[in-house]
């Protein structure tokens, strides 16, 4: 049964369609495509990083870092190409196995940026080589790319002198002319 204003429509009574159609017209003025991207990027070793023993067992550490990268190969966003990102981080690492968070920012070629936040899994051998894994999403963006939302999945593949990225996802932007609410 739908309300309406305390009280019940009735058959025929012309509220139903007219209350369904207005919210799914409002839908549709919010709702965007989602449209595909990915790309490549190259990490150097981090520019910052503190680790902190924890104590409870051997080679369990809480590591913080910080990395500048650039796109080899560039997203691809709003008629944007992707430039560099900088990505700040924290590690929970248990004799070589890490659980990864943190976020990333990334500054397209005419300066507007794009912010992220991912979370994953990581391995470390002996002898120095990584590989992780992860989930990411949008958060937000400037210039073109205010309102932006998506998410995705990254793999990444390295050793102490730096790494490799590689992010597959998706991504919306709100229609031109939508609400401008949402200020970054």
């Amino acid at each position: 049964m739908i309300m309406s204003y305390g009280r019940t429509s009735r058959p025929g009574s012309g509220r139903v369609p007219i209350l369904t159609l207005t919210f799914l017209f409002a839908t549709a003025a919010f709702a965007t495509a989602q449209t595909k991207t990915s790309g490549t990027g190259k990490c150097g070793k981090p520019v910052k990083q503190e680790m902190i023993q924890v104590g409870d067992r051997a080679n369990h550490a809480l590591v913080l870092a910080q990395f500048t990268c650039t796109w080899t190969t560039p997203v691809e966003m709003a008629g944007l190409k992707s430039k560099d990102y900088t990505g700040t981080m924290t590690s929970d690492s248990n004799s070589g196995k890490s659980q990864d968070r943190g976020y990333v920012v990334i500054t397209m070629e005419n300066g507007d940026k794009a912010f992220v936040r991912f979370q994953g899994a990581g391995t470390n051998t002996k002898e120095g080589a990584n590989n992780g894994d992860g989930t990411w999403v949008y958060t937000g963006g400037t210039g073109k790319l205010r309102g932006l939302t998506g998410k995705g999945t990254y793999k990444s593949s390295g050793n102490a002198d730096g790494a490799e990225d590689q992010v597959d996802g998706e991504y919306s932007l709100p229609a031109p002319g939508a609400s401008k609410a949402t200020k970054n």
